[in-house]
């Protein structure tokens, strides 16, 4: 018994030491794919400041899938970087910080109104807190237009993949599921400003 248990115990420290490894090499091709790609569309600051989007936008969503957690140095520091990225952009002009930091607050404010209004009809969280500010990132990089973009893109991967795995597991469509949304919103952002950057380089 003594022997099984040991043997049962080294084989689940193996496998999650291969589940470890497995993920950084994944992480580190997504990471390389990100660089490669956003100094592919725009090889220059707006690029650089793409790729370290893509690499901030990674990790969140990396933390929201292991701890439903979007870690707020990192939201922060998007946020900044996106502020640097508008006075980039306009060629030095500080007002274009100012634009892009009124959009993100619009964005947080859009998305934290419609937690609120699920949270008093529901009488439950719906999206957490940490969304809303990741909203704001996505308000602070896009444009107007595609800013709404990034969330729909998200919301919609996030109902398939969770209709996906309820089907694959066999289990009922529960209102209550709990989902890590910054793991579909995250992505989307860089996703959407990847798109925005080819356009203009067009």
């Amino acid at each position: 018994m003594t022997i099984d248990r040991t043997e049962r115990s080294n084989g689940d420290g193996a496998r999650a030491r291969t589940t470890r490894l497995t993920n950084r090499l994944v992480f580190a091709t997504a990471a390389a794919a990100v660089l490669v790609a956003s100094l592919t569309i725009s090889a220059d600051l707006h690029g650089a400041l793409g790729a370290l989007l893509g690499w901030l936008m990674l990790a969140i969503a990396q933390s929201d899938a292991r701890r439903f957690i979007v870690p707020d140095p990192l939201v922060a520091t998007a946020l900044a970087l996106g502020l640097v990225d508008a006075i980039a952009a306009s060629g030095g002009d500080l007002a274009a910080a100012t634009v892009a930091a009124a959009q993100a607050a619009v964005a947080a404010a859009t998305l934290l109104a419609v937690e609120l209004i699920y949270r008093r009809l529901r009488g439950r969280a719906g999206l957490g807190l940490g969304d809303a500010k990741l909203a704001g990132v996505a308000g602070a990089w896009l444009s107007a237009p595609l800013a709404p973009t990034a969330i729909e893109l998200a919301a919609l991967a996030a109902l398939l993949a969770y209709a996906m795995r309820q089907i694959r597991k066999r289990r009922r469509f529960r209102a209550s599921s709990r989902l890590p949304f910054a793991v579909f919103l995250a992505p989307s952002i860089w996703i959407v400003w990847l798109f925005e950057a080819s356009v203009r380089s067009l």
